[in-house]
């Protein structure tokens, strides 16, 4: 009860130091004019730079409380601002990657690369004879404006391997009943904006749906940030970690080239076309923004409707877990996917913690078997899922059991077995480290448990396959993810990629379907040994 009360006050102190760090920064901006002018004549103006900074400087106070109700058991909560969170996440992640001295690559996947982004922002569609300068919507010029940022004109960036260029706009007009096409009223294709459809080929970008205008007035406007992506998968959780870190790219960008963005509301658009069958992300995505979701297949357009300002996906082309090409292992740290991971384990009340106390080591094993028998049962079975399937799973969970229990005979740390008392998974230590294991299959647990579960793991267990997308959830910097494969799907570093991204430590286990729960046991040993807890 004493612990209860204590974690109530800390919260309520969090929050209310949170509240003061966000009114002095609002302040800050109010006095000082920190937002940038109308027309300034350039793309980034000084005071563009400060508005930037100032939040930036300001991120380190408020991510400890930036949504303390995040945390508390069965409150509801939506993140408002989630442009302002992503912004402070990535800083703290910044923070967090310089402290450990982390390779990244010379920041391709950080900093760097949203700089780049920054740099080669360009004028797609403006009104004859405006500057270029980015302004946002004002109620005076109804007239739309897009600029777009090609991340294939920068020398920095243009390793990328497909043209990519996220857009900004203001005042554009979505077509009714349609989910990718809008209008453009009182602005022209610019010559950087020809050329740009020309650089982009077949890849799609905003420009790809850009229909002529409507000069018909606005009926509705959408005042709020609206936040418009193209989602890849809403079932394989790999892929869906791919959606994910790819739509705090866009927002980071079009933080970078818009500051005035960072303190709006916002609200994300889905133009894909799912529906809401087997959707297992709704959970997660209904938790981003101040409203759910827009599902245009679901919610479609109206006519009139005008969006006062809108972000647009950078797209699914590639993302920063397989650009550099799956087929290649490398083990660079990226600022970007870091702090993803923090953010969107903050939508699950997992909060970015330091702790002086013991700290409880978790090993979780991420099962295929039901996946398996249902496709096997459903008529989906497939070489590709026969290659990956284990032959002795019980034979090696069994074998996990033991080895952790004979670990702590010792008296060091005490074996619980999380199958049988689930609720001790996300309990803290007491005096001595609990050794904990459970196993948890995808396909019958809810998504909240999923993350809840991955999101308390200090080892994660699993043979190739998407499920380990789920390592999104992993506490940043402070995990190893184990990934078993079989000679079949060798050269495939999706994981690797992952997991260095995020800092954490990689093992690649090389296995026959049928495994040596020796060896693998072995691996994990030397894992759990490392802990600083034993």
């Amino acid at each position: 009860m004493r612990d209860s009360i204590s974690s109530l006050n800390v919260r309520s102190l969090l929050k209310f130091t949170a509240i003061g760090a966000i009114v002095l920064v609002l302040l800050h901006f109010a006095i000082l004019g920190a937002f940038p002018p109308i027309y300034a004549g350039s793309w980034t103006t000084d005071r563009d730079q400060d508005t930037y900074d100032a939040v930036l400087h300001h991120a380190h106070v408020m991510v400890p409380g930036i949504d303390p109700a995040a945390g508390v058991p069965g409150a509801f909560f939506r993140d408002s601002y989630p442009i302002r969170s992503m912004l402070a996440f990535w800083e703290l992640a910044k923070q967090e990657v310089a402290a450990r001295n982390l390779d990244t690559c010379g920041d391709q996947l950080g900093e760097g690369l949203i700089d780049a982004y920054h740099q080669s922002i360009l004028g797609y569609c403006l009104p004859r004879d405006a500057q270029h300068h980015i302004t946002l919507a004002n109620q005076t010029d109804a007239n739309t404006r897009i600029w777009c940022a090609p991340v294939h004109r920068h020398p920095f960036s243009n390793w990328w391997p497909y043209p990519a260029a996220p857009c900004l706009s203001t005042h554009i007009r979505p077509i009714a009943d349609k989910q990718r096409e809008f209008h453009a009223h009182g602005c022209e294709i610019t010559a950087d904006g020809a050329a740009l459809d020309n650089e982009m080929g077949r890849e799609m970008f905003l420009g790809s749906n850009l229909r002529p205008g409507d000069d018909s007035p606005c009926r509705t406007a959408l005042n709020h940030t609206a936040i418009v992506i193209g989602r890849q998968d809403q079932w394989n959780p790999f892929h869906v970690a791919e959606d994910l870190i790819t739509t705090l790219v866009t927002v980071l960008i079009a933080a970078r080239a818009a500051p005035e963005l960072i303190g709006t509301r916002a609200q994300l658009v889905f133009v894909e076309g799912y529906n809401m069958d087997s959707n297992r992300y709704t959970p997660l995505w209904d938790r981003v923004g101040a409203w759910a979701p827009r599902r245009l297949a679901l919610d479609p357009w109206e006519e009139g409707v005008c969006l006062t300002n809108a972000i647009h996906s950078v797209g699914a082309g590639a993302s920063l877990l397989s650009a550099m090409g799956v087929g290649s292992s490398y083990t660079c740290a990226s600022t970007i996917t870091w702090a993803a991971s923090h953010y969107y384990r903050h939508l699950f009340g997992l909060l970015p913690t330091e702790s002086n106390r013991v700290q409880p080591i978790n090993v979780l094993w991420l099962s295929r078997e039901k996946l398996d028998t249902f496709a096997k049962e459903h008529g989906q079975w497939s070489s590709w899922r026969g290659i990956r399937h284990i032959e002795n799973e019980d034979e090696l969970l069994q074998r996990i059991r033991l080895g952790m229990r004979e670990l702590c005979t010792d008296g060091k740390c005490v074996f619980e077995d999380a199958e049988e008392m689930p609720e001790t998974w996300t309990q803290p230590a007491k005096d001595i480290v609990p050794l904990r294991f459970a196993t948890i299959d995808p396909m019958v647990h809810a998504l909240e448990t999923q993350i809840q579960f991955v999101g308390h793991t200090n080892i994660l267990v699993s043979s190739h396959g998407g499920a380990l997308g789920l390592s999104l959830f992993l506490p940043p910097g402070k995990a190893t993810l184990v990934e078993l494969q079989v000679g079949g799907v060798a050269g495939n570093h999706h994981f690797q990629h992952m997991a260095y991204e995020m800092g954490h430590h990689y093992e690649l286990v090389g296995i026959h379907q049928k495994i040596d729960v020796d060896n693998v046991w072995e691996v994990i040993r030397q894992r759990i040994s490392a802990s600083s807890e034993l």
